[in-house]
């Protein structure tokens, strides 16, 4: 059977077009979003971090359901392992010369799985708050493993003598890497 310049085009062209669309459906689930405002973390105390938003820049991204902006609560619309990432900008409210016993004070950011931050479900980094400026950055980044349901979110736990400011812009981000 002879076949002329272009035969069977369209057919090679839909079993590739579909392969592609398979292609960029693998993303099933993830996010990126920041801080809607300031919120201040006061002193020798724990919380968690909601009002994001997601913005309306090239490269932003969010695919699937769960992310819930308010509470800043993602919840995995699928099993699987996640890589998850938080970079938060801190401003200390109170001036240097006022501030007395820093020695010990740290900060710290975790990912949390269900809010259980005791257990060997979060992810974790510590800044040391005597060495630090008046600005600074913490981030955490790594791998966690969500059932279908379960919510990750961040925290922060503030031991300092004075109160942090977490800014606005400061940004919480996850992709689901797999089953």
């Amino acid at each position: 059977m002879c076949r002329t310049a272009g035969e069977g085009c369209k057919e090679e062209e839909s079993s590739k077009g579909s392969s592609q669309a398979r292609a960029q459906r693998r993303v099933e689930a993830a996010f990126y979003c920041q801080t809607r405002e300031d919120i201040v973390v006061e002193q020798k105390m724990w919380q968690e971090l909601g009002l994001f938003y997601i913005p309306e820049r090239e490269g932003m991204f969010h695919r699937g359901p769960g992310l819930n902006l308010t509470s800043g609560q993602y919840t995995a619309p699928f099993a699987g392992y996640y890589t998850f990432s938080s970079t938060l900008h801190i401003a200390r409210r109170e001036p240097r010369r006022r501030r007395q016993g820093c020695r010990g004070s740290r900060l710290r950011v975790l990912i949390c799985v269900q809010s259980c931050c005791q257990h060997n479900s979060h992810l974790e980094s510590i800044s040391q708050l005597e060495s630090s400026g008046d600005l600074f950055t913490i981030s955490v980044t790594g791998t966690l493993y969500l059932q279908a349901g379960q919510y990750a979110s961040v925290f922060v736990d503030n031991t300092a003598g004075s109160p942090l400011t977490v800014q606005s812009g400061s940004d919480f981000s996850a992709v689901l890497l797999g089953v």
